[in-house]
Formats: structure tokens, C-alpha cells, sequence
């Protein structure tokens, strides 16, 4: 199991994303499944790191991630409860010119991963995804 605290994250989208994709958790699965990881995991962080707390706020991320015969990824933040999942879908048969922006990163994660969950507990945001993923040794 892999774990982080990342303390100030504004600004850090990029250093988080990329110590989270290094992780042997991930790093050691096909690249194909480290593509859809990296999806998810980069609508994510980029969506803490720039809308989960307001400006001179104290701001953090935990990250936790784990193997098994998936990849579990746990986020946790102390910003403003945000549930993403309950955000409408964006109507994909619009034509781009005429959709809505946002909530697209959100589609697709819920499409691509098998499982999605928030959950606010002790003042804390935290959003667990799971993919059944086939890894190497």
C-alpha cells in the first residue's frame, strides 16, 4: 500500500499526479489500465487542487492506494463538501459548440472505473475508486 499527504496541493496537480502514477501499485499494471488510472486520477486531483478550498485556505490531499486483484484509490480532502456524483451528466449527443462546460472529467470516470464513492466523514471529502485491473507481479 502506498500513501501520501500532500500539503499545499494549489498549484501542485502535476507533482501529486505524478508521484501517484510512480506508485508499484500502478506503475506495474499494462499501460493501457495506467492510461484509464491516469484519467481518473488526473479529473481528480485537478479538481481538488483547484475548486476544494477557498483562497488562503490551509489545503491538503491524502492519497491512498492499494492493490489486490484491483486498484483501490482513496482521495481525501478537507475543503468545501463537494459531491461529485451527484452532478448531472452532460448530455453527450449535444454538438461541443453547444454543451455546458464541466462535468465531463466526472462522466468519465464513473464510465471508466467499477466502482465510485463519496462519502463525507469527520469533515473530510473522501472519494474511493476501484478498477478490477489485470497487473504484473
Amino acid at each position: 500500500m502506498s500513501s501520501f499527504h500532500f500539503q499545499p496541493i494549489k498549484g501542485k496537480a502535476h507533482e501529486i499526479l505524478t508521484a501517484i502514477l510512480q506508485t508499484p501499485e500502478i506503475s506495474s499494471c499494462r499501460m493501457k489500465d495506467v492510461l484509464v488510472l491516469r484519467l481518473a486520477c488526473e479529473e481528480i486531483v485537478m479538481n481538488v487542487t483547484s475548486y476544494a478550498y477557498p483562497p488562503d485556505a490551509e489545503d491538503w490531499l491524502d492519497v491512498e492506494i492499494q492493490k489486490t486483484d484491483r486498484i483501490v484509490i482513496r482521495f481525501e480532502d478537507g475543503g468545501i463538501p463537494f459531491n461529485p456524483l451527484e452532478q448531472k451528466a452532460p448530455d453527450t449527443n449535444l454538438s461541443w459548440k453547444k454543451r455546458r462546460i464541466g462535468g465531463l472529467g466526472v462522466f468519465l470516470l464513473r464510465r471508466k472505473m467499477d466502482d465510485v464513492r463519496y462519502a463525507y466523514e469527520d469533515h473530510k471529502n473522501v472519494l474511493t475508486i476501484e478498477k478490477v485491473i489485470s497487473c504484473g507481479a
